[in-house]
């Protein structure tokens, strides 16, 4: 399997690194209405390998895990916003009624 291809391994560390990046990029020049331009993800992928230079990851990799990121930011955005359920600012973890967990999809 090509390296464009493969699945990157990512932990917390990475994550979050990527996190301050993409945060970092966040000016006009980079992007545009609908994203990243390409001389974003460039600069993007490039500070990110820079930052940890024992992934050598791929533009494909890292626009996965920008798409994950955001859609794991949205589903807690949405759960925040429901009534009933909460977020604890201490611990960084959702509150919620013991029905409410029964009944979330899998």
């Amino acid at each position: 399997m090509s390296r464009e291809g493969s699945r990157a391994s990512w932990h917390f560390e990475f994550e979050k690194g990527l996190v301050q990046i993409l945060h970092d990029h966040m000016h006009e020049k980079f992007r545009s209405q609908n994203g990243w331009k390409s001389e974003g993800w460039n600069s993007i992928v490039k500070k990110f390998n820079e930052q940890f230079p024992s992934t050598r990851y791929t533009k494909v990799q890292i626009q996965e895990k920008e798409k994950e990121l955001k859609a794991s930011y949205r589903a807690l955005r949405d759960v925040r916003r429901n009534s009933g359920e909460g977020w604890n600012e201490t611990l960084c973890t959702i509150n919620a009624t013991a029905l409410v967990w029964r009944n979330r999809p899998a």
